[in-house]
């Protein structure tokens, strides 16, 4: 009896096991189609019996219900312990990797277009409008404030936040830093698990699947290379487009090396220095100093922060510095973006009240990562 994790579950896996699962065996060798309803984990009974077999918490496998795939729509019973997601047709070739004899997981650009394509119900979407409008109105009223009120359309922020979900977790998988799974914490200095290319290569072996549109725009909103949450988190503020609550700059290159061989006397730290956010053209660069890595480094870790940003400024780069606090504090990330603005030789306009609802939206949603 096999079982195949999917979505959020695969996700949780990849973020436990050591190296997101590299180097284990890939199933199918070729394109096939998933085990019939006997063979495979399709109903709550079933599922209670593979979860009494297979320590699933060991793969951090601890959140219900368990996200599971199986052949057939008419295949997917209700309960509490397991959710399936039907998948018509083959699965393609190395789509899963197998981490016991009948147990497999999704890799990651699998899990990406099973999310990409999750349907998600419109009631609660309904019910948390009326709430904040109703909400809004008091406050309007409270004020004695004069003309219309402004608020955001919750059906094109559903729509806009779903993208950006995704692309939290492309840039997750694409990044260096694995997010916390229930009673964990999260990892940095971990190996990437995906790149474009390899998105491109599995989409070119999947017959045509819904959430493939959806997800052809989720990575082009995703960033590579991020080693942080808040460096996601902060390349995706001011990289985004306004229509996401973003500020609509050019996407910055996160952890580019900027070479300064020819420079020893200015820096004896190898050939190159990584900055966390850069704009190469404009020789503009963004350091991020996290808690992490900052809050308890000692004096030598700060000593050889500040030569970095000497060494960069000496070499004709501008240098901004970002804290955790900067980022949490959204007055703090619009006078940044306001800065990175005009050093690029672009302005930022003055925003509408609905696109200042649609930014606090965004970083709210950013900060609870």
């Amino acid at each position: 009896m096999y079982a195949f994790l999917s979505h959020t579950s695969a996700l949780d896996a990849l973020r436990t096991i050591e190296g997101g699962g590299a180097g284990a065996p890939l199933w199918p060798a070729e394109p096939r189609e998933l085990p019939r309803h006997r063979n495979t984990v399709t109903t709550q009974r079933m599922f209670k019996e593979l979860a009494a077999e297979c320590d699933l918490a060991s793969y951090g496998i601890t959140r219900v219900p368990v996200d599971l795939l199986v052949p057939k729509a008419s295949q997917r019973s209700r309960g509490a312990s397991a959710r399936f997601h039907a998948w018509k047709g083959d699965i393609p070739n190395g789509s899963m990797i197998r981490l016991e004899e009948s147990l497999f997981v999704s890799t990651p650009p699998f899990i990406l277009l099973q999310m990409a394509g999750w349907h998600t119900r419109i009631q609660p979407t309904e019910e948390a409008f009326v709430k904040e409008l109703r909400a809004t109105r008091e406050a309007h009223a409270m004020a004695n404030a004069e003309g219309p009120i402004a608020y955001d359309d919750p059906f094109a922020w559903e729509q806009s936040s779903r993208l950006i979900s995704l692309a939290l977790v492309a840039m997750e998988l694409m990044g260096t830093y694995r997010m916390a799974f229930p009673g964990g914490s999260t990892r940095y200095q971990q190996p990437p698990l995906l790149t474009a290319t390899d998105m491109r290569d599995f989409l070119a072996r999947v017959p045509r699947a819904y959430g493939q549109n959806r997800l052809d725009i989720v990575m082009g909103l995703a960033i590579p290379h991020s080693a942080s949450p808040m460096e996601t988190a902060l390349a995706l503020m001011l990289g985004l487009p306004e229509a996401y609550g973003g500020y609509g700059l050019p996407q910055p290159q996160l952890n580019r090396s900027c070479p300064v061989a020819n420079h020893e006397r200015l820096w004896d730290g190898g050939e190159a220095i990584t900055p966390d956010l850069l704009w190469e053209d404009a020789k503009l660069v963004i350091e991020y100093d996290s808690d992490e890595m900052h809050g308890s480094a000692g004096p030598h870790k700060l000593a050889g922060d500040a030569t970095r940003a000497n060494v960069l400024s000496a070499l004709g780069y501008t240098v901004l510095r970002m804290t955790t606090l900067n980022i949490q504090s959204q007055a703090d990330v619009e006078r940044l973006a306001t800065q990175v603005a005009g050093l690029l030789g672009r302005s930022l306009p003055e925003p509408s009240e609905e696109l200042r609802i649609r930014r606090s939206k965004l970083h709210t949603m950013l900060m609870r990562q």
